[in-house]
């Protein structure tokens, strides 16, 4: 499943859209959303916020194995994550 979602992620990075994602029932779902350039200041800082609270969610599911596979994947996909953060967080700077 995290495989699925780096790929999400990646391909939201490459057309320039946001990535939405809730967690039901301890289940994960994502989908592509609108593209970054067309959302307002105020809709960039809820995109942001909503990042930042996966990613924490993200650390609290940090597999305890370092040195596994599971760990790597993890990993990629928080990097992933972190993209879109950044990606988020500077088209707000151009914003302001």
């Amino acid at each position: 499943m995290i495989d699925f979602f780096k790929k999400l992620m990646e391909q939201a990075l490459d057309l320039g859209s946001t990535v939405r994602f809730t967690r039901r029932d301890g289940e994960w779902y994502a989908a592509l959303g609108e593209e970054l350039d067309s959302l307002t200041p105020a809709e960039l800082e809820g995109y942001r916020d909503e990042l930042e609270a996966r990613l924490r969610d993200m650390d609290d599911d940090e597999p305890e194995d370092m040195a596994g596979e599971a760990f790597e994947a993890w990993a990629d996909a928080h990097e992933s994550l972190e993209d879109l953060l950044s990606e988020a967080e500077d088209r707000l700077d151009e914003l302001m």
